[in-house]
């Protein structure tokens, strides 16, 4: 069944006037939305791992996120420029396993947000690309290359090299990250709790049964 995906602008204002500041995003049935502020400091990218192609697997949409290859577009931003504009009460939280990344996706359609550290004070959060192309000329103007491909060991058929190009975009994105929990900036987010650090919603963990289904269906 096609996605239910309402075509809407990415801008904030009229005219798209506030386009490159704020990139919309939302889930396939609309009723979770948000904004990603400052698009142009965050990079595209595609992983290419088994445990994006399992949880995917889970939720019944990997045909709608990811490629060919088995790649999944994503954008990594930084948790202070993530905001909910509708439906945060639709907004979950799954691991694959106890200790695993926080993968945050809408409940009310299985669709996947993005992805975060346990840590809340590395604000690192990597939106997931399918989310953030409701309207997709918007999304090539906002994000018009990708910059670099991970896990590329994993990938079904081997994807075009971008070795050099992963390790100069990672090498200017991360003292960023860094720079954000030395300074107290990760505080601003809108997945955990400012006073202790705890996710924002209960985390559910998959069972091992449900894990070993994901993983085989990839």
């Amino acid at each position: 069944m096609a996605p239910l995906i309402p075509r809407l602008s990415t801008a904030e204002t009229p005219h798209g006037a506030n386009e490159l500041m704020n990139h919309r995003f939302q889930c396939r049935c609309g009723t979770l939305s948000g904004h990603l502020s400052q698009p142009q400091r965050a990079l595209r990218g595609v992983c290419y791992c088994k445990d994006c192609r399992a949880y995917a697997h889970h939720l019944g949409v990997e045909t709608w996120t990811h490629d060919a290859l088995g790649g999944a577009e994503f954008v990594a931003a930084q948790a202070q420029n993530v905001s909910f504009t509708s439906g945060i009460e639709c907004l979950a939280c799954l691991s694959l396993t106890d200790n695993g990344l926080l993968r945050w996706y809408a409940n009310c359609c299985n669709t996947p947000i993005c992805n975060t550290v346990r840590n809340w004070k590395v604000p690192y959060v990597g939106l997931i690309g399918a989310c953030l192309k409701t309207d997709p000329f918007a999304f090539e103007r906002s994000f018009p290359r990708v910059q670099m491909r991970v896990n590329t060991s994993s990938a079904m058929q081997a994807p075009p090299p971008m070795r050099l190009s992963t390790v100069v975009s990672l090498a200017g994105f991360m003292p960023r990250v860094m720079l954000s929990s030395i300074n107290g900036a990760y505080r601003q987010t809108p997945f955990f709790d400012q006073g202790g650090g705890a996710p924002l919603v209960p985390v559910k963990v998959l069972s091992d049964t449900d894990r070993a289904r994901a993983y085989g269906a990839t």
